[in-house]
């Protein structure tokens, strides 16, 4: 299953901007939810956090399991990723929001980011900023996985889900 009702045209659609998991799958229908029931529900192990900028996380490379990826190295003190509860050190991240503009449209869209290297990462976490925010937020939604309790083959089997085709942002029409 794939959500291709957010690949007919750039910067249209239900999947136009990423606010959380649950409000994006919201579109799909009963029968999908029926059929796919995974695809409705984060895999063990995962978890999603919206965090306001500045994050307060210091990332490091992953290189001992892949050549690319970031995990949790420290959370700064007092700041909004520690007030989240939620994130841990070793925690790696699996997925961010990253806005993307293309004329005078625009889309903020979850990224697999488990592989990627890290200044590209580091570069869609900085492209989440209010202007591409209805409500004027500087949020970012990561998703999370904690690989002491994630099957990591499961959640590379559920990240597909959300891979952009390559040629999607080139897309005029």
């Amino acid at each position: 299953m794939q959500h291709t009702k957010g690949w007919d045209g750039y910067g249209k659609g239900p999947f136009k901007f990423y606010g959380d998991f649950d409000a994006f799958m919201q579109p799909f229908p009963q029968e999908d939810r029926e059929e796919y029931p995974d695809m409705f529900a984060l895999p063990k192990g995962v978890f999603e956090v919206t965090i306001n900028k500045p994050l307060g996380i210091a990332f490091e490379e992953v290189v001992a399991d892949r050549p690319n990826g970031v995990l949790v190295d420290y959370l700064v003190e007092g700041s909004n990723a520690e007030g989240t509860g939620a994130i841990k050190p070793g925690d790696v991240l699996v997925a961010v929001t990253a806005a993307k503009e293309f004329g005078p449209r625009w889309e903020r869209k979850l990224l697999p980011c488990i592989d990627m290297e890290f200044d590209i990462i580091m570069s869609a976490i900085g492209s989440n900023c209010p202007r591409y925010h209805p409500k004027k937020k500087n949020d970012v939604v990561c998703m999370f996985m904690r690989p002491s309790d994630a099957d990591e083959a499961q959640v590379r089997e559920f990240l597909k889900f959300f891979d952009i085709p390559f040629d999607h942002v080139f897309r005029t029409g």
